[in-house]
């Protein structure tokens, strides 16, 4: 069991998750008294167990399960062994789930079960909450936004109250919508997008966007980005360019970057692939 015997906790935000906060801590003796949250909270405990009380009912959060309090809910929280715990949080501000409730034909958001039993949610948020919190260069603003939307969406789908036959009911991008934004992708792949620009750019909003662009090609924008700027940087190692500056002509941050994104994609490192082809 990894568990830190010392107790702390660390706090971070994201411009990805506007209002929001993310904490990770540790925790063995520190019991939370009776409280509330303003906004959505959302927790997973990577080891140990936390036990609280909800409604006058006792759960256990343990690994693999996701805690998804509303706000102004009333709970606490300690560790379940002596062992402590440790608990990886985000709080989704009301505005956000709002967005997301309106455009899916809800009045307002609402997880129906503070405690959720679903393995690939609780790797999905785990995998979030480390982008969100690793402040990693080579993330972009536009893999960041698309990842927290996708998680939010699925986890309301999944266990609120948005059934997935009233989300957006116009559920695909027109031919023209596509062109005009596979145009901006491959006129400039290096540029830095925005997950609001492409969505103004067809008159939509950011939720609409990713649901009618993943909905007609299959991939999010993000992911149909980072195969399109793979393949462009696969057609200029064949013409014999170094290596670190296509990864920056393309749109990765550095050579490593793309190191790690062409082998994953094609099981080579593009040193090896440019030796071999050229």
């Amino acid at each position: 069991m990894n568990i830190m015997h010392k107790e702390s906790i660390q706090y971070w935000h994201n411009p990805a998750l506007s209002g929001g906060e993310l904490t990770r801590a540790n925790f063995k003796q520190f019991e939370f008294d009776r409280h509330v949250h303003l906004d959505y909270h959302i927790g997973v405990v990577s080891s140990g167990c936390q036990q609280y009380t909800h409604r006058g009912s006792a759960y256990h959060l343990g690994p693999g399960l996701i805690s998804t309090l509303n706000p102004d809910e009333t709970h606490n929280g300690q560790s379940y062994t002596s062992e402590g715990y440790q608990v990886h949080v985000m709080s989704v501000p009301l505005h956000y789930v709002s967005q997301i409730s309106q455009e899916m034909s809800q009045a307002e958001g609402f997880f129906h079960t503070p405690l959720i039993d679903d393995t690939h949610l609780y790797q999905a948020f785990l995998k979030l909450h480390m982008m969100l919190t690793q402040h990693q260069s080579n993330l972009s603003s536009l893999q960041l936004e698309t990842s927290m939307m996708a998680f939010t969406t699925e986890l309301f789908l999944r266990h609120g109250n948005v059934p997935e036959q009233t989300a957006d009911n116009n559920n695909a991008l027109s031919q023209s919508q596509i062109k005009e934004v596979m145009a901006m992708f491959h006129d400039d792949p290096g540029q830095e997008f925005l997950l609001e620009t492409l969505a103004n750019t067809v008159g939509l909003s950011k939720f609409q966007f990713l649901r009618r662009f993943k909905q007609s090609i299959g991939m999010t924008p993000h992911a149909y980005l980072k195969r399109v700027r793979l393949e462009y940087a696969k057609k200029a190692l064949i013409k014999g360019g170094n290596v670190a500056d296509i990864a920056h002509r393309v749109g990765f941050f550095d050579q490593s970057h793309l190191n790690k994104a062409f082998k994953q994609a094609y099981l080579i490192t593009p040193a090896n692939f440019q030796r071999r082809v050229v």
